[in-house]
């Protein structure tokens, strides 16, 4: 029964986060889970005066992670779900990396569940040492594995590292070049985008810039016009990525995420062409106009 009612609140969770990241193009993967009774039971066991009904409660019930494909996405995506729930700040927790010591850095915000959620949730209304929160760990994917494996087999384990210091840095060294090679496919991402620019190939300039979930081609029409009018091509380069990113996120637009409707919306936030004002779709200009 626990784990019934448990498990829809998480996949709840789940499918709002992706549908929301989904809006916005964020290249992302999303993964959830329900604590199971066993596993909170043993949580409350290793520290039996950690938790109470009027103190500090478990707030993991629910964990979200939220692995983004690029390490500069992740502040949207934290913004992003910021904007869904009530964030907790008290009990979240986010690293600040250190210039002359290496180690991995958390990004855990800890949310409120609405209530209608936790009206769902069978051990919340049972156990009073449960909080009505979830938690969301925010990762790349080229350092979730590495996540997964440092929790299982080190965290959980802390007495089997103990006098091998020298290897727990070694693993700690895996995951620096992990951060290297996420600050590297940025960098490769900016370049490809630079090489495609100046070749004036403006669709595969457009997906390596934004890098965002994107499926089709530039229309005719508007490969014509960026190939007449390199100012708009230009001008479109030099738009700032993540404040575009962040406009779609406060503005609440919906609309498919394709390479005509990305040239659109920078050209209204942006680039003021009229030439691409005139190809504009109403609907799209509707939507702009109701944002001014």
């Amino acid at each position: 029964m626990y784990n019934a009612s448990e498990n829809r609140i998480a996949s709840q969770l789940q499918r709002d986060i992706e549908s929301e990241l989904d809006r916005i193009g964020v290249l992302s993967r999303v993964f959830s889970r329900a604590k199971s009774i066993a596993s909170l039971d043993a949580k409350i066991n290793r520290s039996p005066k950690k938790y109470s009904s009027g103190g500090k409660k478990i707030q993991d019930l629910f964990g979200i992670r939220v692995a983004v494909y690029f390490p500069d996405d992740s502040h949207i995506a934290q913004k992003a779900i910021r904007n869904m729930f009530q964030c907790d700040e008290g009990s979240s927790t986010i690293d600040t990396p250190k210039n002359d010591m290496f180690s991995a850095t958390r990004c855990n915000l800890v949310f409120r569940l609405p209530q209608e959620i936790s009206d769902q949730s069978a051990v919340i209304s049972s156990n009073e040492l449960v909080d009505s929160t979830f938690e969301v760990q925010f990762r790349t994917v080229l350092s979730e594995g590495w996540h997964e494996v440092e929790h299982d087999l080190r965290y959980k384990h802390k007495e089997d590292w103990g006098p091998h210091d020298d290897l727990s840095r070694a693993l700690n060294g895996i995951y620096a070049s992990l951060e290297t090679a996420d600050w590297s496919m940025m960098k490769l991402f900016e370049e490809l985008a630079y090489r495609h620019y100046k070749a004036a190939e403006w669709s595969q300039m457009i997906r390596a810039k934004f890098r965002l979930r994107i499926r089709d081609e530039l229309s005719d029409t508007v490969k014509t016009i960026l190939d007449t009018e390199n100012n708009i091509g230009k001008k479109l380069y030099r738009v700032d990525r993540g404040k575009f990113i962040v406009r779609l996120l406060e503005d609440r637009i919906r609309l498919p995420i394709t390479l005509d409707n990305i040239l659109y919306l920078c050209n209204h936030y942006y680039i003021k062409s009229s030439l691409i004002s005139d190809i504009t779709p109403d609907l799209l200009k509707q939507i702009c106009s109701e944002l001014e």
